[in-house]
Order: structure tokens, then sequence, then C-alpha cells
């Protein structure tokens, strides 16, 4: 189970310390997984995402502004829900920095103004997790056992439809990839007119989207029944839509494609006309796209987003990951590309709690396709969604990050920084990174000294002083057009070694 933060926050064992929001008013939907208490300032790495974090705050006042910011940023990089700080038992206060770097991140950050045994709050609210998920379970196993039963005693589509419209009460109908109706059964309440909320999930055979199952319950429906239903029933349609439709030669086409693309040793000379036998032809432009998790609804509107404006697209799920094939319009693929990205950040179910989805660079012809996989893999394996807004991570936008894994040279790199940025790494560190800041923004305007200027939100002349003091620490007119290369890659580099911007 998962308590929405509103929820958790409602609760008796967290009114105790009458809790007050700092930051995030907006986030109460955000969902909690669990509640953890520690004062470790390094906890991130320990931690899985969705935790209600609970700390006194008193190692964390000790500790300097940077350093708080950082535990932040950690936090929110690992996916917790919210952090809660209490304070009333020393009188500390919330740190400035800790409140000034959630609001930057929209990390949800509560005080509690009343000492509140914590063991009371995640002895509380954790006993509730469990219970759900304990019933949830039952739930699920009473419905996948009733289906099997179904299955096993030679039931087909329609009959299974009519056993969980049974098991549900709710109107069930089944839809293959067009929309048209394979088999539909009414509920026992009123699910199929009037007002319904309709649950959906996805039937994929082989890996392959192949259906979609709607449950139109009343409003009045048990959510956990629903949620139980569409966890298990999927599995059991599969083998009805087996039975009843036999996979197309195109569905097994894009099966075989698949199973290449995810075996390394496999020789790509097989790939046109498998690409081809798919579906996906008239082009050589592609895009890859993956994503993680086993989140039936997730799957099925990327699957959407992914396919919209007639694109053509093939998916294949396994139990590690999500992986789709674009052909993009040969004629401006570019710009082909630009709109599936920006389709796909329209996507209304990447919220923080789910997996994030990873691009893919442009490539040319079939052979870039492996290229294109990896690279999309890449961008989930490097942790870049924490600076994405919407949970897509663009492979163009982190050109060097990916680079640098994939040379895996460190010692190399260091030495280029090094040579190039010299005696300015030695400098005092804040105005080692004031000039290193000013070198990136200077670069970034395209060596315009006037938007630089205004980037910066200083005055023309202090630019102009910090540039000479850069030219005179590195011993070079860093103006000059032909110094300005090799210094933009350094200073990138530095930043993508040290955590810091896009490639």
């Amino acid at each position: 189970m998962k308590m929405s933060l509103d929820e958790v926050l409602r609760h008796r064992s967290v009114q105790r310390g009458e809790p007050v929001l700092l930051v995030g008013a907006e986030a109460g939907s955000r969902s909690v997984r669990w509640v953890h208490s520690s004062e470790v300032i390094d906890i991130a790495p320990l931690l899985r995402g969705g935790e209600l974090l609970l700390t006194g705050g008193v190692v964390l006042s000790e500790v300097s502004p940077s350093r708080q910011r950082t535990y932040v940023r950690d936090l929110a990089a690992r996916g917790v829900t919210a952090l809660a700080v209490e304070t009333a038992s020393t009188g500390l206060g919330v740190p400035d920095a800790l409140i000034d770097e959630c609001a930057k991140h929209g990390f949800p950050l509560i005080r509690f103004d009343r000492p509140v045994p914590f063991v009371e709050i995640t002895e509380g609210i954790n006993g509730l997790i469990i219970n759900d998920s304990v019933q949830r379970l039952r739930l699920a196993d009473s419905i996948s056992d009733a289906l099997s039963a179904e299955l096993t005693s030679g039931a087909g589509l329609q009959e299974l439809t009519g056993a969980l419209a049974e098991l549900t009460g709710a109107a069930v109908v089944v839809r293959d990839r067009s929309g048209a109706v394979l088999s539909r059964a009414p509920g026992r309440e009123a699910g199929d007119a009037g007002e319904v909320v309709t649950w959906r999930a996805t039937v994929a055979v082989h890996g392959i989207s192949t259906a979609n199952l709607e449950v139109l319950a009343a409003p009045g429906a048990d959510p956990l029944v629903l949620e139980a239903a569409l966890g298990r029933a999927p599995q059991a349609f599969a083998l009805a839509l087996l039975r009843a439709q036999p996979p197309t030669p195109r569905m097994r086409a894009t099966r075989a494609l698949f199973q290449h693309l995810r075996d390394p040793s496999a020789a790509h000379d097989d790939l046109d006309v498998l690409l081809a036998n798919s579906g996906l032809t008239g082009t050589d432009a592609f895009v890859a796209v993956v994503t993680g998790g086993d989140d039936p609804g997730v799957r099925e509107a990327l699957e959407q987003q992914l396919q919209r404006n007639g694109r053509m697209a093939v998916g294949h799920a396994d139990e590690k990951e999500y992986l789709a094939l674009v052909a993009l319009d040969a004629r401006r693929p570019e710009r082909s590309r630009r709109d599936l990205i920006d389709d796909v950040r329209q996507l209304g179910v990447l919220g923080p709690e789910h997996p994030a989805v990873g691009i893919g660079p442009l490539v040319s012809g079939s052979g870039g396709i492996p290229h294109a996989v990896a690279e999309a893999r890449r961008c989930l394996q490097l942790d870049l969604a924490d600076g994405e807004t919407t949970r897509v991570v663009d492979a163009a936008d982190w050109s060097l990050h990916r680079l640098v894994h994939q040379l895996d040279a460190d010692e190399v790199l260091q030495r280029f920084i090094r040579e190039q940025l010299g005696a300015l790494l030695d400098e005092p560190s804040e105005t080692r990174d004031r000039l290193l800041r000013t070198l990136e923004v200077f670069f970034d305007c395209g060596a315009n000294k006037t938007q630089a200027a205004e980037r910066l939100h200083v005055r023309r002349q202090t630019l102009y002083q910090r540039l000479d003091k850069l030219s005179a620490s590195l011993g070079i007119d860093v103006t000059d057009p032909e110094k300005l290369g090799d210094l933009h890659v350094a200073v990138r580099l530095r930043n993508v070694l040290t955590g810091r911007g896009r490639g």
C-alpha cells in the first residue's frame, strides 16, 4: 500500500506533533510507501524511494549549509517523498539552507512544532501500510485463483470476462489495440451505465501489448478489489487471448526483433528483415525509448504517446523494462524526434515515484539501432532523471555524461581538465567556483559579453574584470575564439565529473 502524504499528515500519530508543511503544499498527493527515522546525514543511499523521512534535526543543524543542501538533493534524487524535522525538543529551528534547497527542488518539508515520539508515527503508519498490503495480497490471490480455475475448466475469453465482472461487481470490457470490443460482461452494480470510473490495464502476449482490459466500476466500488483485479487479471486474459487468437506473423516478428536487441551477442544482419516484418517500414530514422518498472498503466500511456499522430512504434515488455522502437519521419527526423519527446513529456502519469523514461539519440539505418537502445538505457543507468522535472531523459541533453560513462577513463579526463584549466583549479574554492561559473555562462552565451553579464546578474565592468582574471590565471586570452573550444569542453567535463551540469 501507498498512502498519500496528505493522508499521513492527517493521521493522529502525526497530528500530535502539530505538523506544518513548510514546502510542498501542492505535493499532498505524493505517495508514501514507508516511514523511516534517522539522524544519519548520508542516509539517501540506504533508502529505496517513497519514504517519509523523520529526523530530529540536531545533526543537520551542526553541518554546513552546503552539506544541508547536498542532503536535500540526495534525498530528492533517491525519490524520497518528504522530510519531516522535529525542532520543538531542541528549539534550533529548521535551517534556512534546508528550506531554500527543498523549495528549489519542490521537495516537501515538514516541521513538527511539538515533540512527538517517532516510534508512534512509524508504528502507526507502517502498521496501516502492512495491513493494507496483506489485504491486497489476499484479494489478489483469491482473484488469481478464481480466474485460473476458470481457465482450467476450459473457459474462453467471454467466460473469463464474465467471471471477472462477477468478482469485481463491475462491468468488464476487453478491446483490441484498435479499440474494437473482443468481449464484454455487465457487472452486478451500475458499472456500465451512467456515471462510471474506468480502470484500465494492458494485456500483453509474449511481452507485446495486444489488448486493453477495462473495468467500469460505480464510483463507490472498493478500490482494493479493483486494484487487485487489474494486478492479476491481465495474465489470465493473455492466456485466454492466446487460445482464441494465436499470435499473428507481425506479433511473432516483433517478439523476435526485441529478443534480438536484448541479445548482446546477436549479429545485426537480420535487423532489416525483422524491422520490416514488425511494421517499421518506409524510413531509416529511428529512436529507442526505454523505461523500467512493471506498472501496466504507465506502459500503456507511454505506448499511446509514442504512437500519436500516426507515428509507427512497436514495444515489448519483460520483467526488467519496457523497450520501444519508434520510426521517425525521414524527411524531417530531428523535428520528428523533438515532437516525440514533447509528447512523452506530456504524460501525466510520470510522478516522482515512477521510473524515468530514457529517449536515445536519433540514428540512421538499422545498424544504428543497437546504439540507440544502449544509449537510451544509459540515460537511466546514470540516474539523470534527477535533473528532469518531467522524468523524461533526453540523451541529447546529456551527451558528455554518456561519453564519460563509455570512456571509463577518469584519469585521462582529469589530466585533460588540468591541462586546460591549470592554475584556475588551484584558486581558493570560492574564487575558483565563481570564475568557472563565469566561463560557463560566457560559453553558453556564445561569448557575448553583454548577455553573459545579464545572466550572471553583474555589471559588464565586473564581467570584464573576471575575464581578465581568468586570462591572467590561465595564461591565455579566454576571449580568443581559437581557445574557446578546448576550454569549453574542459569546463563541461569538469561539471560532469563533479556531478554538475548537462552534457
